[in-house]
């Protein structure tokens, strides 16, 4: 048996492509012209986190919403894209999907949702 007949691909669906494009947006727009500045004064970048959440990718709700692909890669892929804008930025963003992942992994639907 061949994995085309297991229904296995990893072909991304267009949900996914439309994230990978927002978020390479911002990555470009915002992040990356703001990382040699937060990298020389080690502040937090607090105005960056605001405009991921004007975005929606700073939000819970996302978090919640990309831990419920079955294929896993949402969240992968966002964090690639904002960690090729910024490592340091892009974890401070992305940050608040580990206890999310730890939710969906030992947890109830119901608890994720919440």
């Amino acid at each position: 048996m061949y994995l085309g007949q297991v229904g296995f691909s990893l072909e991304l669906t267009a949900e996914q492509h439309q994230l990978i494009d927002r978020t390479h947006r911002f990555a470009a727009d915002v992040v990356r012209p703001a990382a040699a500045e937060y990298d020389r004064t080690q502040d937090f970048p607090w105005p960056i986190l605001e405009q991921a959440a004007e975005a929606g990718l700073y939000s819970p709700v996302l978090y919640a919403e990309l831990n419920q692909d079955d294929s896993g890669l949402s969240i992968p892929l966002m964090i690639e894209e904002l960690f090729w804008g910024c490592a340091g930025i892009g974890l401070s963003i992305v940050y608040p999907a580990l206890a999310l992942a730890a939710i969906r992994h030992a947890g109830t639907d119901e608890q994720l949702a919440r």
